[in-house]
């Protein structure tokens, strides 16, 4: 998910200084403002296995991160159809510090997270983490 090594994106997230509150001076502020804007979610389809994968993770303000999955699979064969899901939850603590984004599962020790931020067509932020986009989403 959002677990991995940092090149902190946080020079990006100056981009995005006219979306953010005026009070958010330092690229840390604003890209800890950008963080707790939405909820950021991911979605993933393979056409090959027909399963998909949405996340939806929310920062708080209090330095703890939630996360909630869903996992759908379909497969039809000679003998049938199959559909199943599944879900997940997770949650620990970030920061924004000394130009890292860091992030722990529960209790754990924090690591640093590997991100970078860019813009869609509309303009709007897209974190990516790991390869994956995440979007603002309610």
């Amino acid at each position: 998910m959002f677990l991995r090594l940092l090149t902190a994106g946080i020079a990006v997230a100056a981009a995005f200084a006219a979306v953010l509150p005026a009070h958010a001076q330092t690229p840390e502020q604003r890209f800890a403002q950008l963080l707790l804007s939405s909820p950021w979610c991911s979605m993933r389809y393979n056409k090959v296995s027909g399963t998909s994968r949405q996340t939806r993770v929310q920062f708080f303000n209090n330095g703890t991160w939630r996360s909630g999955g869903r996992g759908e699979t379909y497969s039809s064969g000679q003998y049938g159809s199959v559909a199943g899901q599944s879900n997940s939850a997770n949650g620990g603590r970030w920061a924004v510090q000394r130009g890292m984004f860091l992030m722990s599962e529960g209790a754990g020790q924090m690591g640093q997270v590997q991100v970078d931020v860019k813009q869609n067509s509309n303009g709007y932020p897209i974190i990516v983490a790991d390869g994956t986009e995440y979007s603002q989403c309610r």
